[in-house]
């Protein structure tokens, strides 16, 4: 027990330095674990208030919100939030990346999990050089993790224009094609490499989850559109907005990947 004090009172003290980490993979997984400690330490508020980028992107009550504005708005609580990466890809400016994993929450430090899910989270470095979120978005009431490590995902990505206006583009072809059949849209726009993410499962990865996962999700959903991001080199990229299920308006995170074939589908948090 003295040994976990300790640690957090090191972790408190040496945090706010890991913003400035190398441009690598290692520094953009390292941002999102000391983001997690920073929040296991000091709480969540301040950890996103430290964490994130003067851009950055939260959702409240299905509407896509400025996350230092919206933080700032909320009280301090005792709830423990904790976090780990499961997986991590990272642009080849090697500043610009996305992980994703397991997150938990207790009432308070010494209280047992009340809640479970999976978090996924786009990071920059700033031009200040630290690393900063640019958007969050998870799902919830996932099973437990068994989670030993983070696999860092090396998808082959081709550099192209840092404007968002083709992956836009795609974004759209992907939603009109969902309207005409879901299962022919994704045969289409899924990677090799691509991660699912739902409400009660973790990341579907496989051919056969991933094939269960587009049968039960919906195949009525209206997506729209609210914005994007893309690293400097444009081979990845995200785009993000909300959607509408039996009149229930939600939200949807996709983070493309420009490969050999085109755009394609590296990582999709959809909540329904």
């Amino acid at each position: 027990m003295m040994m976990n004090k300790k640690f957090l009172l090191f972790a408190s003290t040496l945090l706010p330095s890991l913003l400035h980490a190398q441009k690598t993979m290692e520094g953009l997984v390292n941002a999102e674990k000391s983001f997690a400690a920073y929040s296991v330490a000091h709480g969540t508020k301040d950890a996103f208030l430290n964490f994130t980028d003067s851009a950055g992107i939260v959702f409240d009550n299905g509407k896509p919100v400025n996350a230092i504005e919206s933080w700032n708005k909320r009280e301090k609580r005792p709830f423990v939030l904790n976090w780990e990466p499961a997986f991590a890809e990272i642009a080849s400016s090697n500043d610009f990346g996305y992980t994703t994993g397991p997150w938990t929450l207790k009432p308070g430090p010494n209280d047992t999990v009340v809640a479970r899910g999976q978090y996924t989270t786009v990071w920059h470095v700033n031009d200040r050089g630290e690393w900063k979120f640019l958007i969050d978005l998870g799902v919830g009431n996932t099973p437990k993790s068994s989670l030993s490590s983070v696999k860092k995902i090396e998808a082959k990505k081709i550099k192209s224009s840092s404007s968002t206006g083709s992956v836009l583009k795609e974004e759209q072809n992907f939603i009109d094609a969902y309207k005409e059949n879901k299962t022919k849209a994704y045969a289409k726009y899924l990677s090799v490499q691509s991660l699912l993410n739902r409400n009660g499962k973790y990341s579907a990865t496989s051919k056969a989850t991933q094939t269960e996962t587009i049968l039960n999700t919906p195949s009525d959903i209206q997506f729209t559109i609210d914005g994007s991001g893309i690293a400097s080199t444009g081979d990845l990229a995200y785009v993000y907005g909300n959607t509408l299920i039996n009149n229930k308006q939600e939200n949807y995170l996709r983070i493309w990947r420009k490969e050999q074939r085109g755009w394609r589908i590296a990582l999709e948090v959809l909540r329904f």
